[in-house]
């Protein structure tokens, strides 16, 4: 931040840049420190040497969907429309995943719609693959990416195969990379880990500080529309007689302040109120705060803000409750059937292309993204007739 003289103000100028490299910026772990659980699948000099550091701090990432309920909204509603069901062509997989063991009350369904809003989130969605006493793969579990460590390993062809270590309560576990399912959202700043909603943070930041201003007024109960500003002297007091029929020296903001409420006019009205001073030099000036509206500028730009925040997770604004004008009472199929072909079927795409590796790793079942099905949004919101027109439709073709 740079503070530059203005005038007669001292101003602070932060750029985007500036604010992602400090508030962002990831705290190293000390592995050492860390009391090992498990078998040792990592050598202490790979944990020294090979270990990646993330490109911006996982756990500020996460923390953005607490500050605001946008961003949230928007995650949310790409996750769940992501993964609305799971079905598979394969009975196999289907099998597998109907036996398999997952975190208390919950699914498959549920386990890879948290992977996809964690991917969402920080652009990296983690997820361990549980095994019995024998090594074979029995279940799904979730792994924060705040809690991930990622060592630099590569096969011998060259790819990148890392090894992970999961850092919690400081005890740390090692993860061979057969382990783990890492979807990662492909960034310039590392070929290990992903990266998402940087574009957005310094709008999130901006609304935060809005919200506490705007709570801070609400609290104090700061609901002000002018300033009264007094320059060169002081105003005029006056004498009044109390009610024992003394007279007292009242001061002049006392005055003022019981002649503005006397004279309250109506949308329609004014009223006139007149303010003397002790000399010919006093200056007055009445400076509007909230002359507007309610929240002066701020109505503006809290829109410009979250319709920034719509427009980098490309979700229509009516799913986030957010009415438009001029479609209050219209449907919104186009915009989700755009937002389901543009948006959400690519990720269904790559989730289901993560998990068809995967079971071809480990069972080799042949299975391609085709064969997985997540759910189609736009079937979800048709009304009986649409889908019985469909279906009319669909049985004449040859």
């Amino acid at each position: 931040m740079r503070v530059m003289r203005l005038g007669g103000y001292n101003l602070a100028i932060s750029s985007a840049t500036e604010l992602l490299e400090t508030k962002y910026k990831p705290e190293p772990i000390d592995l050492s420190k860390c009391s090992r659980v498990g078998k040792q699948l990592i050598s202490k000099a790979a944990e020294t040497k090979k270990v990646v550091s993330q490109p911006y701090s996982m756990s500020n990432l996460l923390n953005l969907l607490d500050t605001d309920e946008y961003h949230s909204g928007c995650v949310d509603a790409l996750s769940m429309a992501t993964v609305m069901e799971f079905d598979c062509k394969n009975s196999q997989v289907k099998s597998w995943m109907e036996a398999a063991e997952f975190p208390a009350c919950e699914d498959q369904t549920t386990i890879l719609a948290e992977m996809i809003k964690f991917y969402l989130t920080c652009g990296n969605g983690f997820l361990i693959k549980m095994r019995n006493a024998q090594g074979q793969w029995m279940g799904l579990e979730r792994m924060l990416p705040s809690e991930v460590q990622i060592v630099e390993n590569y096969d011998e062809f060259g790819f990148f195969r890392p090894n992970y270590i999961q850092v919690k309560n400081n005890q740390k576990k090692d993860f061979a990379y057969a382990d783990i399912i890492h979807i990662k959202k492909s960034t310039h700043k590392s070929n290990a880990w992903g990266l998402a909603c940087l574009p957005i943070a310094i709008n999130v930041e901006i609304l935060s500080e809005i919200k506490t201003f705007d709570y801070n007024n609400f609290k104090n109960g700061l609901m002000i529309d002018y300033f009264v500003i007094v320059e060169g002297g002081t105003l005029r007091d006056g004498t009044v007689t109390d009610e024992q029929g003394n007279e007292v020296l009242t001061d002049a903001y006392t005055e003022i302040e019981k002649a503005l409420t006397e004279v309250k006019g109506n949308a329609k009205s004014h009223s006139t109120v007149l303010i003397e001073s002790e000399s010919r030099d006093v200056k007055i000036r009445l400076e509007p705060l909230r002359q507007q509206d309610r929240e002066g500028g701020f109505i503006t730009l809290k829109k410009d803000l979250r319709e920034g925040i719509f427009a980098y997770h490309r979700v229509p604004a009516r799913i986030v409750s957010q009415l438009i004008p001029g479609q209050l009472g219209g449907d919104n199929k186009s915009d989700m059937l755009m937002f389901y072909h543009f948006v959400v079927k690519p990720l269904q795409n790559r989730l289901a292309l993560t998990l068809a590796i995967e079971f071809n790793f480990e069972f080799g079942w042949n299975l391609t993204p085709d064969d997985f099905n997540f759910g189609n949004l736009t079937e979800k919101l048709q009304s009986a007739d649409d889908q019985l027109f469909m279906q009319s439709r669909n049985f004449g073709v040859k």
